[in-house]
C-alpha cells in the first residue's frame, strides 16, 4: 500500500542536535582534535575591557572561518547563511537553534581586526598539536611554490609614471604584426579592449585596485596578476609547516635560504632533509643546505648545469679542493682571469705562448684560442655541491624521493585549490592573502590530525581486539 505524510507543523518540539550529526561527520572528526583554549587570551589585547558592548566570540568567528575554509564558501554573507540553516554546521560553531548567527558585516570587521599576526598564531597553534601528536619530525621536508590568481584583471591595470627619459627602447610599444608582447599576452587578447600592441610589465604598469599582486607565469604562456605561496611540508605527515605569500613575480629560489632559516627557528629542530624540485637546484641552494648541514634531494636547475666544467674534468683538468688553483691536462697551472657575472663561474687560462708549444694544441684548443687567447677554463660556482648532486642523480632512491614529493608536494596544492578555495585570492592585499593561506593549510593540519587520530584509535582497537580474542580474530586483519 502506498504510504502518504501529512506535515503538521508543531509550534515546539525538543531536538538533540548531538544526535543528528552522523559519529563519523569530518565535522566530528574535526572537532576532537580541534584545540581553541588559547584563543581568549590571544585576541583579549584586541577589544578594549571597558568600553563598547560584548562582542562576538572569537572561538564562533573562528570556527566559522575554518568552515568557510573547509567546504570552499568564499562569501561571508553565505557563509552566515549556511550557519543560520545546517545544524552540522551550528553545532560545529557551539550555536544552539535559538542562537542568532553572526551578520556577515562582522565577519569582514572582525577579520580586519585580528590582522595577519592572529592568524599566524593560529596556524602555529595546530602545527604545534600535530607536533604533540607526532605528525612534526623535520626528519624530512619538502618544499614548493605555487602561484595564486590574484582578484584582480590586467585589463585593469594602469601605467607608471615615469620620465620621458627614463624610458628606454625597448620599453616602446610592439609593432601591431607582433604575435606576443614582452610578458606573454596575445595580442588578440589585447585587441577586444583596444589595447593591441601594448607592452605590459610589472616595470611599466601595476594594477590599481590590487598593487600588491604582480605579473608573473612560466616562459611563453600568458602571464596574469598573481601572488607565489612557499610552501614546506613534514613529508612523514604531509602537515604544513610553513607557508609564505608573497607577490607572484618572486621565485621560489629567492625566499629559500630565509624560509628555512625561519623554519629550523621557529620550530626549534633541526631539518634532516630538504627535497624539492629543480627550480630550487642552483649551487647556491646546494651549497647553504651544505652548510646548514642539511641533507639533500634536489636535481640540477638544468640538465645542462655544470655540463662544460664536467666535460672538462674529463679531458684532464685538475681543480684543487679549494677552487684555487686549476692546472691543465699537461700540468701547467692555470692563471685566474676573471669573474663570468652572466654564467656564474670563475675563467682561469693558459698564456697563447704556453698553449702553441704544447703537443695536444690541435685537439685541446678551439680556433679562436689558438689565434687569441689560449685555453680557459670555466670554474662554476659552488662546484663541489653541484658535483655531489651530478653523482647523488644517478642512484634509484634519489630519483624515488623525487617521486614521492611530486604526489605528496604537488597532492597538497591541489587538495588546496580543488577544495579549500586556494586557486583564486578571496580578498586583496597580501597581508589578506597570507590570511588566506594560513587558514586553509590549518584546515589541511586539521584533517591529517583528525586522520591520524582516527588511525591511532583503530590500532588501539586492534590490539584490544587480538588481546581479547586471540586467534579467533586474527583472520579480521590478516
Amino acid at each position: 500500500m502506498q504510504g502518504r505524510h501529512e506535515y503538521q507543523p508543531q509550534l515546539f518540539s525538543a531536538i538533540d542536535i548531538e544526535s543528528l550529526i552522523p559519529k563519523g561527520h569530518l565535522l566530528r572528526r574535526i572537532d576532537r582534535v580541534l584545540d581553541l583554549s588559547f584563543l581568549p587570551s590571544l585576541t583579549a589585547p584586541l577589544y578594549s575591557k571597558s568600553q563598547g558592548r560584548p562582542s562576538i566570540d572569537p572561538e564562533v568567528f573562528i570556527r566559522m572561518v575554518l568552515l568557510g575554509y573547509l567546504y570552499n564558501i568564499d562569501s561571508d554573507r553565505q557563509l552566515c547563511e549556511e550557519v543560520g540553516y545546517n545544524l552540522a554546521y551550528r553545532w560545529f560553531c557551539r550555536l544552539s537553534l535559538k542562537d542568532s548567527v553572526p551578520d556577515h558585516s562582522s565577519m569582514t570587521k572582525i577579520r580586519d581586526r585580528f590582522g595577519e599576526k592572529t592568524y599566524e598564531e593560529i596556524f602555529d597553534q595546530v602545527v604545534d598539536q600535530c607536533g604533540k601528536a607526532g605528525l612534526v619530525k623535520l626528519e624530512q621536508v619538502m618544499v614548493d611554490g605555487s602561484a595564486i590568481k590574484a582578484n584582480a584583471s590586467i585589463y585593469a591595470m594602469k601605467e607608471r609614471e615615469t620620465n620621458d627619459e627614463d624610458r628606454k627602447d625597448d620599453d616602446e610599444p610592439k609593432p601591431p604584426d607582433q604575435i606576443h608582447s614582452k610578458d606573454g599576452f596575445s595580442n588578440n587578447d589585447f585587441r577586444k579592449r583596444g589595447i593591441l600592441g601594448k607592452k605590459i610589465s610589472n616595470q611599466t604598469h601595476y594594477s590599481p585596485v590590487d598593487p600588491d599582486a604582480t605579473l608573473s607565469g612560466k616562459t611563453h604562456e600568458t602571464k596574469s596578476l598573481s601572488y607565489k605561496t612557499h610552501h614546506a611540508i613534514d613529508a612523514g605527515s604531509r602537515v604544513v609547516i610553513d607557508c609564505h605569500v608573497t607577490t607572484g613575480s618572486v621565485s621560489d629560489i629567492a625566499v629559500f635560504p630565509e624560509r628555512i632559516a625561519a623554519i629550523e627557528d621557529k620550530y626549534e629542530m633541526k631539518i634532516g632533509e630538504v627535497v624539492a624540485d629543480r627550480g630550487y637546484g642552483s649551487g647556491a641552494s646546494l651549497a647553504l643546505l651544505e652548510e646548514r648541514g642539511i641533507k639533500s634531494n634536489i636535481p640540477l636547475w638544468s640538465s645542462r648545469s655544470g655540463m662544460t666544467y664536467f666535460r672538462q674534468l674529463e679531458e684532464g683538468f685538475k681543480v684543487s679542493d679549494d677552487g684555487q688553483t686549476v692546472h691543465c691536462p699537461e700540468g701547467h697551472k692555470m692563471r685566474y682571469g676573471f669573474f663570468d657575472t652572466t654564467n656564474g663561474r670563475h675563467t682561469f687560462n693558459v698564456p697563447r705562448a704556453i698553449c702553441t708549444l704544447c703537443p695536444r694544441q690541435e685537439t685541446c684548443l678551439t680556433e679562436h684560442e689558438r689565434k687569441e687567447r689560449g685555453k680557459r677554463f670555466y670554474l662554476i660556482e659552488h662546484f663541489q655541491a653541484i658535483a655531489r648532486v651530478e653523482a647523488q642523480s644517478k642512484e634509484q632512491i634519489f630519483k624515488q624521493k623525487l617521486w614521492q614529493r611530486m604526489w605528496k608536494m604537488e597532492g597538497i596544492f591541489a587538495e588546496a585549490k580543488s577544495h579549500h578555495g586556494m586557486r583564486r585570492a578571496r580578498y586583496r592585499g597580501r597581508a589578506k592573502m597570507q590570511i588566506q593561506v594560513y587558514m586553509t593549510a590549518t584546515v589541511q593540519n586539521l584533517k591529517r590530525l583528525a586522520g591520524s587520530l582516527s588511525a591511532d584509535l583503530a590500532a588501539a582497537f586492534e590490539k584490544f581486539a587480538r588481546k581479547l580474542f586471540g586467534p579467533k580474530i586474527e583472520q579480521r586483519f590478516a
